[in-house]
């Protein structure tokens, strides 16, 4: 990795020379006296490690084998279920106010009873400290109270009637007193754990993580299911590739990228899973930086634009092309930009566009496209390369393409240093509304990176939050969507799968550990 993030933990000696020595066992077995142990590897990084803080998927990855929501995700699915609540919450007559009861046995590694004061002063952290995630709590809460040890009462700012799907996030884990300071952020503790089936005990932002089970865990351990888990990085997906071809890790997984995952498919003794559900990926405008301040220029961008052709081209036609940021399945999904901007460039429109804002041949706007070379799989250059190509059919635009490593590249774009770029995204929780507030509110919309702002949008939104009424949403979110388009919010380009690659002869099943919610239950793998 280009850059260096801080060391605050470092593996010890003895733990790296035992983990190479679990990684080049592999087939033989594991030593006698060894905990069970399964190595996934991961082209993703640690970006923080705080409740309060964090906002990425890998994270929550690590987050989610370590905690335990009041709601949560269902394992190899992604139905919202209670977590450690007894049931689904009460609310009030007026849908501002939901009660959440815990259900009793949930403990910490060291023993200690889980109880409601812990939720209340993680989302409080949430709410104060100003975190990446604190959008996902700052929104909907207005405050929250812990009546007795077993009741969590949360005040909401407004209706919201998909409030308990927006409770399964991470920014709402419980955090026992004394593990974070009250008045500050800590991305990198020492250790993290939590009410859930681990413990992380040992980490290196650059090599690797290290899970051991949390003794206490309420729902126990199947014979199957590993001791021991060690989430190892990669510069990139090539190099995760060797590895599980050779035997060093059990598992690649995020991100693999499609080509490779059907290559390795092919191989003897491994096997590629398909996650399904997968992420979008779109690019992002900053609507408070030239030249994308000017909706003319966002505009001709997204007219340039050949989905079908980065598809066919880059991704090997394993993936599907975009037109709204609501994809296909979720509740009033349509196509405004193909309504809007249709499915293949239209030169002629793009440079009308640019015209109207003084630009020509001998006056081009010119700007920086930057993207993550390696996050989003091998054929990510591939993409920019087409993209530049797509965007340069007219004399009107120069692009220079600009790549930085994940770690640093996502702080950028998120904070606004970047005129445009590239993200991929899943949802939080899952309704239509997750895919446009994060980017359209005009309170959430500084927290992306993109700055943008419209009373109508907001008007939108405010009204498809509080409907239950699935036709009223439906219609309320296809002029919304229509809308986003039209301002070109940001610009979505594809829908993805993922695949994770394992080897047979230590894993036999991971279909009930991962979900298309991207969700992966460690716990749930299937040892042989």
């Amino acid at each position: 990795m280009s850059k260096k993030l801080p060391k605050l933990v470092f593996i010890t000696a003895a733990l790296a020379l035992m983990a190479l020595g679990l990684a080049a066992c592999g087939a033989a077995g594991e030593p006698a006296g060894e905990p069970k142990t399964v190595i996934i590897g991961s082209t993703d990084e640690i970006s923080s490690l705080d409740f309060a803080d964090a906002y990425a998927i890998h994270d929550w990855e690590l987050f989610r084998n370590v905690n335990v929501g009041l709601m949560g995700l269902a394992p190899g699915t992604g139905e919202v279920v209670p977590g450690t609540a007894v049931d689904w919450p009460e609310v009030s007559d007026d849908g501002l106010t939901y009660t959440f009861t815990i259900e009793d046995g949930w403990k910490y590694p060291d023993g200690s009873d889980l109880v409601a004061e812990d939720y209340v002063r993680g989302v409080n952290r949430a709410l104060t400290l100003e975190g990446d995630v604190s959008g996902l709590v700052v929104t909907y809460v207005d405050s929250v109270e812990a009546p007795d040890d077993n009741t969590v009462v949360f005040n909401l700012t407004g209706e919201y009637g998909y409030f308990p799907m927006v409770v399964t996030g991470a920014a709402y884990f419980p955090i026992p007193e004394g593990v974070f300071p009250e008045g500050e952020l800590e991305k990198f503790p020492s250790t993290l754990s939590g009410v859930g089936a681990w413990q992380i005990v040992e980490y290196n932002v650059e090599e690797q993580t290290v899970f051991e089970r949390n003794p206490e865990y309420k729902d126990g351990f199947s014979d199957t299911a590993p001791e021991r888990v060690i989430v190892r990085y990669f510069e990139d997906p090539a190099q995760m590739a060797l590895a599980v071809e050779e035997g060093e890790i059990d598992i690649a997984w995020r991100i693999l990228g499609l080509s490779e995952a059907f290559r390795l498919g092919e191989v003897d003794g491994l096997t590629a899973y398909n996650a399904g559900g997968g992420g979008i990926r779109y690019l992002v405008p900053n609507h408070s930086m030239e030249p994308f301040d000017d909706p003319n220029v966002r505009k001709a961008v997204a007219q340039l634009i050949d989905r079908d052709e980065i598809i066919d081209r880059a991704l090997q036609g394993l993936a599907d092309p975009l037109y709204s940021m609501v994809p296909p399945g979720f509740l009033g999904a349509n196509e405004a930009f193909l309504d809007v901007y249709g499915a293949s460039a239209d030169v002629e429109a793009a440079e009308a566009f640019l015209a109207a804002s003084g630009y020509s041949a001998d006056n081009p706007v010119e700007f920086d496209l930057w993207y993550p070379p390696d996050h989003y799989g091998a054929h990510a250059a591939e993409i920019f390369q087409i993209l530049e190509e797509q965007l340069e059919a007219t004399d009107y635009i120069e692009v220079t393409l600009q790549s930085q490593e994940w770690g640093t590249y996502v702080g950028a774009l998120v904070g606004g240093e970047y005129p445009i770029g590239y993200l991929g995204w899943f949802y939080d929780f899952p309704d239509p509304s997750n895919y446009i507030e994060p980017f359209a509110q005009t309170d959430a919309s500084p927290f992306m990176g993109i700055f943008y702002s419209n009373e109508e949008m907001d008007a939108y939104l405010a009204d498809g939050a509080a409907s239950a009424d699935p036709g009223e949403r439906e219609g309320i979110y296809d002029d919304a969507q229509m809308l986003y388009a039209e301002d070109v919010v940001t610009i979505p380009l594809s829908t993805e799968v993922e695949y994770a690659v394992y080897r047979e002869e230590t894993i036999s099943d991971i279909s009930g550990a991962l979900s298309p919610a991207l969700v992966f239950n460690y716990e749930e793998i299937v040892m042989k």
